[in-house]
């Protein structure tokens, strides 16, 4: 199986179930968040994910790419188109575009059922001690990391370019719009866990298909089944910063510019039970 392969039958063949579901269940009234944020603001909802859609290339190809030179991760090349960005394959780059509306679809699922808290049940203490708490465990990922490569202790390579990477955006995002973050906190959970656990068992195809591989020196050998627990918490964190990105649209500093509507009317138009 190829790299593209894998992608088309297990990636998008997921997209489209997704988008199936989502159809039905807006043919029988039950619309998500993100839908009907876009059925109200299309342009700037499309703005938007564009934004979203650079951001996460510009973002993770230089890391992946760093990944990759360190000998962290690498690929089959015959199960590649042979394309690369900075010698990450093409397919990589679109799983990352992939994984990113898989996400997203779940968010908008997840929101048909569980409701946003009102503005006025939120508290503004709460959010700074997340805000610090978020930047504190950035700070501390990051001494980490240099402590790692300071020391040459191999086996925790990949936990260490990996943690400092997924704790920057999630804190920057919570100090954009914790407020949004709050009020969604069940989509954010259950995005994260079922595409998370989705990816990982497709990525232990993958492994067993020997479509890609790791280097076990620069991996701790915890695994559940062919997959490194790094892994794992990449499929977490990566998904996590979607669901996030997803959820900042409720604050309120995104309902001033990028839904274009009154507070009072974002709040009607919150997720119904």
């Amino acid at each position: 199986m190829t790299y593209a392969g894998f992608l088309l039958r297990f990636i998008v063949t997921a997209n489209a179930a997704l988008w199936v579901v989502r159809l039905a269940a807006r043919r029988s009234g039950k619309t998500g968040w993100l839908a009907r944020c876009i059925a109200r603001s299309p342009w700037r909802m499309t703005l938007y994910f564009a934004l979203l859609a650079a951001v996460i290339l510009l973002y993770t190809t230089p890391w992946d790419a760093a990944l990759i030179r360190r000998g962290v991760w690498g690929y089959a090349p015959n199960r590649v188109w042979g394309l690369t960005i900075d010698g990450v394959p093409w397919e990589e780059v679109l799983f990352y575009l992939l994984e990113t509306a898989l996400v997203a679809q779940c968010f908008d699922l997840s929101t048909v059922r569980w409701q946003a808290r009102s503005k006025a049940q939120q508290r503004s203490e709460p959010h700074r001690a997340a805000r610090f708490a978020c930047w504190t465990a950035f700070g501390l990922a990051s001494a980490g990391a240099i402590l790692v490569f300071a020391t040459g202790t191999a086996h925790l390579t990949y936990f260490a370019m990996l943690a400092p990477w997924v704790l920057l955006p999630i804190a920057v995002q919570a100090s954009y719009g914790m407020d949004g973050i709050a009020a969604n906190q069940a989509p954010i959970v259950l995005s994260t866990i079922a595409s998370a656990a989705y990816l990982s068992w497709c990525d232990s195809i993958a492994i067993r298909n020997g479509i890609w591989f790791f280097r076990p020196a620069l991996v701790t050998g915890l695994r559940v089944g062919d997959v490194p627990l790094e892994e794992i918490a990449f499929f977490v964190g990566s998904s996590l910063m979607v669901a996030l990105s997803l959820a900042v649209l409720a604050s309120q500093r995104s309902r001033r510019w990028l839904l274009a509507a009154p507070a009072a009317r974002v709040e009607d138009e919150g997720v119904k039970r």
